[in-house]
């Protein structure tokens, strides 16, 4: 039966890719702008990608739950788990350009963050919806080309450079390893049209099972890479420290929830037949991460650095449930591992924000990233340290926040697939975790300031941001309950 293709017309890109549509024209449009304002009226650029990004998200919201769309010739797809990874990107997104807006008034960043966020979240989106593989490479270029810049955008710091170039070395060969891993399943297949793929592989793992083993160890590699999984993650603190803070924020938040969309729509679509061979590997993958990320925060004073160790650990915790879907058959327990999966990533993406926007403020009065810079800050801005504390509570993943809650259902997905190996990890490197935030809490309340005692003075600007994440942060703890009936009347995939 021959294939009848289907020409597009404005309205199905419309309804198939209006919020990307909007995200990356509106970015081209301010790209356009900032170039011909006069430099004293370029304050206004980054309000307008924030409008542009609330704009795309109410689009999104509109047309949640209407089901589970398919266009172009089965390439691109509107469903479920696209939306909810959009809205999480966009949320994220929103948030680091207000932070970004209240760095630039002390660091003078270039106006040109404004919509190179909005192209990296651009190629994210598209991640998210991609079901070829043309299209998944594309956004994935997207946002890696738009975030190597803008880890070396602050010209001024000999650290920003490094950490860009580092960063640009590195993410262009984990691009090309994946890349490669890609080219055997279009040789296996003929296609790149994933659910092709995954028909054609129905009887390739007979005759061609070397190649796609190679191609699951190269793709899974260069994943690894992206997302800071160890073993291929040292060079995770060296650009977490030299990016500026938003950037930083941006790049443990978005760029790894967008490479787990990435992770998942391949494995599941091309390769789940046999995905549940390799269940172990990525359970070990997880332990090591969860250990090595937490226990090399602990000989940190360099509080970016222990974020940047943190957000490896917390990996660790996200990659648990591919582990639960690949050993169990049962399909319940499948959309259980998502939607425990998307709980942790909203309530991770609100406490990281949080932390790094207190971080932020702090670094800019004190000169410093140090530990030793919290000291006495809830003498000096007590709404600042008490912020701080409900962050880092929720990252150790105690009771009353979105972390504990996330945690909890992420235990549970191990649980009831019988991985109670990989929940005892979860808890004990929880446990390890609290031990290193205790050092920041503890110089903030019990530590008398360094040099003067003047107030921390936090804008009206911060002080939204870092409100708005805490509430959420203790909105997911307290009352997960609605978002959890969201996730459950989910239609997933498409």
């Amino acid at each position: 039966m021959g294939t009848t293709m289907h020409l597009l017309s404005f309205s199905d890109i419309w309804r198939s890719m209006g919020p990307e549509v909007i995200v990356i024209g509106g970015a081209f449009l301010i790209m356009l702008i900032e170039l011909l304002l006069p430099q004293n009226k370029r304050h206004i650029v980054p309000w307008l990608a924030v409008i542009d990004v609330i704009i795309a998200t109410f689009l999104i919201i509109s047309r949640f739950g209407g089901g589970i769309l398919v266009y172009s010739s089965a390439d691109y797809v509107v469903d479920g788990f696209s939306s909810l990874f959009k809205i999480l990107i966009l949320l994220s997104t929103f948030f680091v350009i207000l932070l970004a807006i209240v760095e630039q008034r002390k660091h003078k960043l270039p106006y040109e963050y404004s919509y190179l966020l909005l192209f990296a979240s651009g190629g994210a989106m598209i991640i998210t919806s991609g079901i070829d593989l043309v299209l998944l490479y594309v956004g994935l270029e997207l946002l890696s080309i738009a975030t190597y810049i803008l880890v070396a955008l602050n010209r001024k710091d000999g650290r920003s450079a490094e950490g860009g170039l580092k960063y640009l070395i590195v993410g262009s060969i984990a691009s090309a390893t994946i890349l490669y891993g890609l080219s055997f399943l279009y040789g296996v297949a003929g296609s790149t049209n994933l659910g092709q793929i995954a028909v054609a592989l129905q009887n390739a793992w007979t005759s061609d099972s070397a190649i796609l083993f190679v191609s699951f160890g190269l793709i899974l590699a260069g994943i690894a890479v992206k997302i800071s999984v160890v073993p291929f993650h040292l060079w995770t603190p060296d650009v977490f420290e030299g990016a500026p803070t938003p950037v930083t924020a941006y790049l443990a938040v978005i760029s790894k929830a967008a490479v787990l969309a990435f992770m998942l729509r391949i494995l599941i679509f091309a390769f789940g037949q046999k995905y549940q061979d390799w269940w172990l590997l990525i359970a070990w993958l997880s332990v090591i991460t969860m250990v090595v990320g937490n226990f090399g925060a602990l000989a940190q004073g360099n509080v970016k650095r222990l974020l940047a160790y943190s957000s490896i650990g917390q990996v660790g915790y996200l990659i648990m449930p591919f582990a639960a879907i690949g050993q169990s058959q049962n399909v319940s327990n499948m959309w259980q591992a998502l939607s425990s999966m998307m709980f942790y990533l909203f309530a991770y993406a609100l406490m990281t924000i949080g932390a790094f926007a207190v971080l932020s403020k702090v670094a800019q009065t004190r000169g410093s990233e140090q530990v030793d810079a919290f000291a006495g800050l809830y003498k000096r801005n007590p709404w600042l340290a008490v912020m701080m504390t409900i962050f880092l509570l929720s990252l150790a993943g105690l009771p009353l926040t979105g972390g504990f809650f996330g945690k909890f259902m992420i235990f549970l997905v191990a649980f009831n697939a019988g991985q109670y190996w990989l929940g005892v990890v979860l808890f004990a490197t929880s446990a390890v975790a609290f031990y290193y935030y205790f050092g920041i809490l503890k110089a903030m309340f019990v530590l008398e300031p360094v040099g003067d005692e003047e107030p921390i003075r936090a804008g009206g600007l911060l002080q939204v941001i870092v409100g708005l994440c805490a509430l959420g942060t203790l909105y997911l703890g307290l009352i997960p309950g609605p978002f959890l009936t969201v996730l459950n009347n989910v239609h997933w995939f498409g």
